[in-house]
């Protein structure tokens, strides 16, 4: 890091930004004219010339110039484009790592972002709506949400956009509903139900699950804190992933709405949000391998692997 130029001065910015620029020029294209970098900056061609010089003097790239033709780039060192570019760290969130789905998750993200040469910084937050907000307001480069969440939140905003998707049951197994009475087998009238509308998975699936019954008392809780709830009957009743639950100490059915069975297909799936126009962090993330990060989510979940991030 000590051969990168001072970001905040006038040349590290131009630095900065042709760096960026790079980052989406494929190999064998060609470059913009110096004439047109110098424009774009509204600097000299002297300038961008010598950005271009430290750019190859610190193995970013290798280019050729081919007179009339232009100049080519030849190759380019991802790792260290990214870093002259500003993204030598980024701030994700995640929900907290209450499921080993989750810290497995944060394990491979971690991973793929150190071989990269990045280094992540990951907070953790409850509930999807806080964690997209923080996307929209700028704290963070990316937030991992479920594929349904996301979905619903860029339907209000199209300032955000998925991508990145890691596939089926990747977020969670399923979710369940889970009773205080270990006789209950659906939800009934008048019964007091546990919901945090902080999560728009939990929200959406227990609407859905109640939806014709009468006198149904909603209660807000911490979603962190419903089986607490639960088990001193504070709810009747309340849906819960069922990951990191133990089924022998618990009444857990199987959702029984139609409607939240339907919601669920895209509430099993992790994927990460950004800004529609961070295009940097799209490139980035586009760069961490999906299998890999499945791969080590696995092994965190079947115990094979401890959990780092």
């Amino acid at each position: 890091m000590d051969n990168l130029e001072n970001l905040f001065t006038k040349k590290g910015i131009l630095l900065q930004k042709v760096a960026e620029e790079l980052l989406f020029i494929e190999v064998n294209e060609r470059l913009p004219k110096i004439g047109d970098f110098a424009a774009k900056f509204h600097v000299g061609r002297g300038t961008v010339q010598t950005v271009l010089k430290k750019l190859e003097d610190e193995n970013c790239i290798k280019l050729e110039a081919r007179g009339h033709l232009g100049t080519f780039l030849r190759y380019k060192n991802i790792s260290n484009l990214l870093r002259f570019s500003g993204a030598n760290q980024i701030t994700s969130v995640m929900p907290l790592p209450y499921s080993k789905k989750y810290e497995g998750l944060a394990t491979g993200i971690t991973s793929q972002f150190e071989q990269l040469g990045i280094s992540l910084n990951i907070a953790f937050m409850r509930g999807s709506k806080p964690r997209l907000h923080g996307v929209k307001d700028g704290r963070y480069d990316f937030a991992l949400v479920s594929k349904f969440s996301a979905i619903e939140e860029m339907k209000k905003d199209r300032s955000l956009k998925i991508a990145l998707e890691f596939g089926a049951k990747t977020y969670v197994s399923e979710h369940a509903v889970i009773f205080s009475d270990p006789e209950k087998k659906n939800m009934s009238d008048g019964m007091k139900v546990g919901i945090d509308s902080f999560s728009t998975d939990q929200q959406i699936l227990t609407n859905a699950e109640v939806q014709g019954l009468n006198n149904i008392q909603y209660l807000e809780f911490n979603y962190m804190h419903l089986l607490q709830h639960l088990k001193a009957q504070t709810v009747d009743a309340m849906i819960w992933n069922v990951d990191e639950i133990n089924h022998s100490a618990y009444n857990i059915q199987p959702l029984t709405s139609p409607l939240a069975l339907q919601f669920e297909k895209h509430m099993n799936e992790a994927v990460c949000v950004i800004r529609s126009e961070n295009r940097k962090m799209e490139y980035i993330l586009h760069h961490l391998s999906l299998t890999r990060i499945v791969e080590t989510q696995t092994k965190v979940v079947n115990g094979d692997l401890i959990p780092k991030y």
